[in-house]
């Protein structure tokens, strides 16, 4: 594996801006081999050049406006919102942020066909090992990884308690907070972290629950050190009262106006029912919002997000057959990929826009389909 002062690709959850463009490295020239990839030296350690951490100290979270949302303690030469990572370390250490997911559940049907209607996903909630089993097992062994270990992360659930308590909210809740830390190994024996942060709100008859992930990324000499400061960090978050502040009187007054509105509707429309629903899903969005701001929904996002973090880490491309719609994974360097026309996976990367493997005289005994590169 290859590490990068930029990373490929940056998921972001709080509010914070999110990009999303790869960075490719220059590689390969006609004379490579056509058939695979350009092979390079492997760089310098990184860590012969990279400093220590630094004193630990405390670094400020802006939200997208640039107000001062939270603190978290970091060494001081570590830097929050790096362009594509959430938090970066000296040496190539990187913190990502998978988007959140949200489910209901509720043993009422008429609950039931709003949810659906409404857009959202019908989902029981029954435990963290069910959560990690069914959402990360399957996408980490797709791409030939492995889960190593997993165990509970009090103190982290505790503070994101301590978070919530502080928002303002539309009415009784009751509500459980979970955090689990799961450790992965890829196919090159590289160890990688996701941070697994869920909440379970009940009100009434429905429940609603939702998750977001930390993923750390680190060379193998700095893992169990950075390993250490992200769970230290996300235990002990602290957040600006003059935010929440903020927070919760924009919320009251947009309650306000939110009943306000339901009450013409209901004199308008006596089946309120399901707009009582939707004001509902809003709020209990909003809450959450704090904290997650880039809200996502659908197995497929979370797949593709997943797939480019698994990407960078063994430096690769995902490329696709126009012609047969084929996805195919190939090393990074090229700016063009070509596929072998008979689908055997063969490919020829190259860096020249005007190069053509079906007009080079050393592959004239095939057809070259260019493949497209996926985001």
């Amino acid at each position: 594996m290859r590490y990068r002062a930029i990373p490929l690709t940056a998921l972001c959850l709080t509010s914070l801006a999110c990009q999303q463009n790869p960075e490719k490295a220059a590689s390969g020239t006609r004379e490579e081999a056509p058939a695979r990839a350009a092979t390079k030296a492997a760089p310098a350690n990184p860590l012969a050049r990279a400093e220590p951490n630094g004193k630990l100290v405390s670094h400020t979270l802006f939200d997208d406006k640039f107000a001062e949302m939270a603190s978290l303690p970091l060494p001081d030469n570590w830097i929050l919102n790096n362009g594509k990572a959430f938090m970066s370390g000296p040496g190539n250490v990187n913190v990502y942020m998978f988007p959140l997911r949200t489910f209901m559940s509720s043993k009422d049907p008429m609950m039931q066909a709003v949810v659906r209607r409404s857009g959202g996903t019908m989902r029981a909630f029954t435990s963290m090992e069910d959560v990690v089993q069914q959402d990360l097992v399957p996408i980490a062994e797709k791409e030939g990884s492995r889960l190593v270990k997993q165990y509970d992360a009090p103190k982290i659930a505790t503070a994101n308690k301590g978070f919530s308590d502080l928002l303002y909210k539309v009415g009784p809740m009751d509500q459980r907070f979970h955090a689990r830390v799961t450790e992965w190994v890829d196919t090159q024996g590289v160890n990688y972290l996701i941070v697994v942060s869920l909440t379970v709100s009940k009100v009434m008859n429905m429940v609603t629950w939702n998750y977001y992930c930390h993923a750390l990324e680190a060379p193998p000499e700095r893992y169990e050190e950075a390993k250490k400061i992200l769970i230290n960090a996300l235990e002990n978050t602290r957040y600006n009262p003059q935010y929440v502040q903020a927070y919760n009187q924009a919320e009251m007054a947009r309650e306000r106006e939110s009943w306000a509105a339901h009450n013409e509707r209901m004199k308008a429309n006596k089946a309120a029912f399901e707009a009582q629903q939707k004001s509902f899903r809003e709020k209990n969005d909003a809450i959450n919002q704090a904290i997650a701001a880039n809200y996502a929904q659908g197995n497929e996002a979370s797949d593709r997000n997943h797939n480019r973090f698994l990407n960078y880490i063994k430096d690769e491309e995902t490329v696709r057959n126009p012609k047969d719609g084929t996805r195919h994974q190939v090393q990074t360097g090229g700016n063009q990929y070509w596929l072998n026309g008979q689908g055997t996976g063969t490919y020829v990367p190259s860096n020249n826009p005007n190069y053509d493997p079906n007009r080079d005289p050393t592959l004239n005994h095939q057809q070259w389909q260019e493949a497209h590169i996926e985001d």
